[in-house]
């Protein structure tokens, strides 16, 4: 028998899964450029994005049709010639991603924490440790009673202007501030006692600035969480995604951008306290010291788009480009194969620009870090 006649076979006997009935399926906006639709998985709680022809191929998975019925069904009701091969890669895709189920599948067996959906590593499952995970919407309904106008620009733009101002100030006065940095950090061990308490507040209040910016706009926030994984403090908020994705672009920017807004008004109190009682003896001045340097540490990562922090998810949401790295990147390590999904010059440039400055900004970054780190420990 023939390979291929071997493999129409096993296509044919083979059983298939169906697509989930439990996915909150959200379609595109009638005025949306990318046509794609948003699946939300409840039981993880994690989004996917997938195409208008991936999803109508998608719900053709009924757990009784073969692939060669499949493929037929696509051909006839949606005009689409799918190869065997690229259906049977298209539905490991969706295995993949536990958008497919079966008789004998259990959800519930696989569930894992919805924040390693962003993960240092493949066992941030098992080495996160949760500090604070509960929903939090009772506390917000609370707080936005209590103080509406937090959320308001008329009370959060004169702060921030008075925390760029902090840092212009910290400029100025740079050798000062690396002094008492290399005195707190490399000639005592002060800032072990301040560092995790600092740390855990900013991450805290960025957090904080999201969920209420959500609660301002209507969104019901069902996760809100603060972890350690090895030595890094990490963060989460989870809003329901369906009325999430329901926010026009523009509310959706300002509550991804208000996390960052917070941690920078934190940072500007830091260096207020700083210059105010960077003379003081005892241990409270090395506390503003960590509170300069643990912020602009946390900040980094959230405002520099190379890594995946809140201004990167701000731009993909304004280009609509879902996983838009990941994306690129792909298509970047595929582009010398002959098979190769036809993409338009516009998306082509942008995935090739997104990789080269990506690639770019990761190299600045970590010189300017090891940069600081070798002047911090070489400050007389």
């Amino acid at each position: 028998m023939s390979s291929s006649a071997y493999s129409t076979r096993k296509l044919a006997a083979s059983a298939h899964a169906s697509l989930r009935d439990d996915l909150i399926v959200t379609p595109p906006a009638a005025d949306s450029v990318v046509q794609r639709y948003h699946l939300y998985d409840p039981s993880s709680d994690l989004g996917f994005e997938l195409g208008k022809a991936e999803y109508s191929l998608a719900l053709l998975f009924d757990g009784q049709s073969s692939h060669p019925d499949i493929m037929a069904a696509a051909l006839a009701r949606h005009r689409m010639k799918v190869s065997p091969e690229k259906l049977a890669q298209f539905e490991r895709k969706l295995l993949n991603l536990k958008l497919l189920g079966t008789e004998h599948t259990t959800h519930k067996s696989n569930l894992r924490d919805p924040a390693t959906g962003i993960t240092y590593g493949p066992l941030k499952e098992y080495l996160l440790i949760n500090l604070v995970k509960t929903n939090p919407q009772r506390l917000l309904d609370y707080l936005y009673r209590w103080a509406p106008w937090c959320c308001r620009a008329s009370f959060n733009v004169p702060l921030l202007m008075l925390a760029l101002a902090s840092f212009l100030y910290l400029g100025l006065h740079i050798d000062t501030f690396m002094a008492d940095a290399a005195d707190t950090y490399v000639h005592s061990y002060r800032w072990l006692i301040w560092h995790f308490p600092v740390i855990v507040t900013s991450i805290a209040l960025h957090e904080l600035g999201h969920a209420m910016a959500c609660r301002h706009y209507g969104v019901k926030v069902n996760d809100f969480g603060i972890g350690i994984y090895l030595l890094l403090a990490t963060g989460w908020v989870r809003p329901v995604q369906k009325q999430w994705s329901q926010l026009p672009l523009n509310q959706r920017v300002v509550t991804i951008l208000a996390g960052p807004m917070v941690s920078l008004m934190y940072a500007g109190a830091g260096i207020a306290l700083w210059a105010c009682y960077r003379d003081a003896q005892g241990g409270f001045s090395s506390l503003f010291v960590v509170m300069v340097v643990a912020s602009f540490i946390s900040l980094i990562p959230t405002l520099l788009p190379i890594f995946n922090g809140d201004t990167y998810l701000a731009i993909i949401e304004c280009l609509e480009q879902p996983r838009l790295r990941q994306r690129a990147f792909n298509y970047v390590r595929r582009s010398r194969r002959v098979a190769q999904e036809p993409v338009s010059p516009q998306l082509r440039r942008l995935y090739w620009s997104t990789c080269v400055l990506t690639c770019l900004g990761w190299v600045i970054a970590w010189c300017f870090t090891a940069f600081t780190v070798i002047r911090l420990f070489n400050h007389p």
